[in-house]
């Protein structure tokens, strides 16, 4: 008789179905909030006609005891609209996760493109004394990680290699499936999950940090960083002002700064520009609150899953942080801080970030504005 091996359905636990399950949780909270809002306008409005029908000044028995479970019922979903408000929303949730996500994410792509250069399982599970003992960074300490931020859980750090499993059903030891991270039972199919080491199946690699690179951004157009800027820098900033006999400080601004800068062939302080200035005029640097930060840093993680899709072939280079930072301050109707960041020089190179952006915006569904508007 034929066997069919049937694979029952289990839930493999890794940071991407973990990640996968908060969006869908969270989409949920927000659905959640909607309904509650709308059971709160119902009952005010049963409660207003209730009200309007009273025409004698008087209730009787039954619409008093009504109105009282309305009543009653509106104090407890008031409780639960402002606990859902208050409660862990997206932007708390990319605060606390967005760097372990994009770096999970960054891994699992590197490991894609060098299983692809393996050419059979034992040239896959070949790896490097090296990349199996780097314990910095792998997927498994990435979801340990994970866990203990949003869960307050620590793993147990099990490879399962060693461990006998039978299966309940066939009384038999099942076997060991490490791309299934899965005890599989070789009689009736049925599987166990399990979390094992993933480092066994990556590749050694140097993952550049784009999270961290935004927040860096963010923080030099705002002047927060205190950069080692010698003081002679300054001085020959201030003499090629009074060169062009610029007096009023408060006129300066991110491209007459770098005219400057280039001329004094002091390129490596365009990233402090903002700095700069606020050090010369006095004048605050632009600003934005935690909460629209919070904002940025949720809309540069949203995009990382469609660059990957829409991305040139061959390309590993990131789009332009500066051209980013403009794409979302249109989108955010930040107008004023559109002259903190400029777009490229180059026609091409901004025609071609313009495709990559408008693929972008069709597959998170946000308005594509054009750099040629």
């Amino acid at each position: 008789m034929k066997k069919y091996f049937i694979k029952q359905q289990y839930e493999i636990t890794s940071l991407d179905n973990k990640y996968k399950l908060m969006m869908e949780t969270l989409n949920n909270k927000k659905k959640c909030i909607n309904d509650v809002l709308d059971q709160i306008n119902t009952i005010n409005t049963n409660i207003e006609n209730i009200d309007l029908d009273n025409t004698t000044q008087t209730y009787d028995l039954n619409k008093i005891t009504y109105k009282a479970e309305l009543l009653d019922k509106l104090y407890i979903l008031k409780k639960e609209y402002e606990l859902l408000k208050t409660d862990y929303n997206k932007l708390d949730y990319y605060n606390n996760t967005g760097d372990l996500i994009l770096l999970y994410y960054d891994i699992r792509n590197n490991t894609t493109n060098y299983n692809k250069e393996k050419k059979n399982i034992l040239d896959f599970m070949a790896l490097n004394e090296s990349d199996s003992n780097n314990k910095s960074d792998n997927k498994y300490l990435l979801l340990e990680k994970y866990c203990n931020r949003i869960e307050g859980i620590r793993l147990v750090h099990d490879e399962g290699f060693n461990r006998v499993n039978i299966c309940d059903k066939c009384s038999i030891e099942t076997v060991l499936d490490i791309s299934e991270s899965a005890y599989i039972c070789p009689c009736c199919g049925h599987s166990e999950s399990i979390i094992i080491d993933e480092d066994r199946q990556i590749k050694e690699y140097s993952p550049y940090k784009r999270l961290n690179h935004f927040r860096e951004w963010l923080n030099q157009f705002q002047a927060k960083q205190t950069p080692d800027i010698p003081e002679c820098v300054f001085i020959d900033i201030v003499k090629e002002l009074n060169k062009n006999r610029i007096t009023d400080l408060s006129i300066l601004n991110r491209k007459n700064m770098k005219i400057i800068l280039k001329k004094l062939q002091y390129n490596i302080y365009y990233e402090h520009i903002a700095y700069i200035i606020n050090k010369l005029n006095n004048l605050p640097a632009p600003k934005i609150t935690r909460d629209m930060e919070k904002i940025f840093i949720s809309m540069f993680i949203q995009i990382q899953e469609p660059w990957d899709l829409y991305k040139p072939i061959g390309r590993k280079n990131f789009l332009s942080y500066s051209y980013v930072l403009y794409k979302l301050c249109e989108l955010l109707e930040l107008d004023h801080l559109l002259d903190c960041f400029t777009l490229l020089k180059d026609p091409d190179k901004i025609m071609e970030n313009d495709l990559i952006w408008y693929k972008i915006c069709k597959h998170l569904n946000w308005q594509y504005i054009s750099s040629y508007k």
